[in-house]
């Protein structure tokens, strides 16, 4: 199931619109052994998270144009790339970590995030910050960090320390589950 509101723009635009190498620090990624992502696009994440890990990070998304530039730029390395739609059967592995970024102002945040927990003990989420931002979904469906804590906890993960700032145009959290 694509995610509404979730056009991809340019690849060299999009990944301006990151701080990679302090977004994976904050959550200090290279702990962490098998790593699944949801919506892998270009690879943004992606790569850089398969060099900081000694495991393999396990990427899902629906569009195979995103699937193929991936693979691409992932030859060599530890990534595993599957065409998924993870809202209808899940993740389908059993791994450290699973990434949500960008992604929880879907139609079903909460399914998604059982989905999360039932594939990892750690979830890390980040989301465009509410307010005014280059990009990112529009506002009536963009989650705020008190709604993303609330939806967690109502599948059992719980909020490691604090929200994240993941600046300029980001927040995060690093869930855990608790069963």
């Amino acid at each position: 199931m694509k995610i509404r509101d979730s056009g991809m723009p340019d690849e060299t635009y999009w990944e301006a619109l990151f701080d990679i190498p302090l977004i994976l620090s904050r959550f200090d990624i290279g702990r962490f052994h098998n790593v699944a992502e949801l919506g892998c696009g270009y690879g943004t994440f992606t790569i850089p998270i398969a060099k900081a890990i000694k495991g393999t990070v396990y990427t899902f998304d629906v569009d195979p144009a995103m699937i193929a530039r991936t693979k691409e730029r992932a030859a060599g390395l530890r990534v595993v790339c599957q065409n998924r739609d993870v809202m209808e059967s899940g993740f389908g592995v059993d791994v450290d970590a699973v990434l949500l970024f960008n992604i929880l102002h879907c139609e079903q945040p909460v399914r998604l995030l059982r989905h999360a927990a039932a594939a990892g003990p750690t979830v890390w989420v980040i989301h465009w910050r509410y307010g005014d931002t280059p990009r990112g979904p529009s506002l009536d469906i963009r989650p705020r960090p008190e709604q993303i804590i609330e939806w967690a906890r109502k599948v059992g993960l719980e909020p490691i320390g604090d929200t994240i700032d993941l600046p300029p145009w980001h927040y995060g959290f690093r869930l855990r589950r608790l069963t």
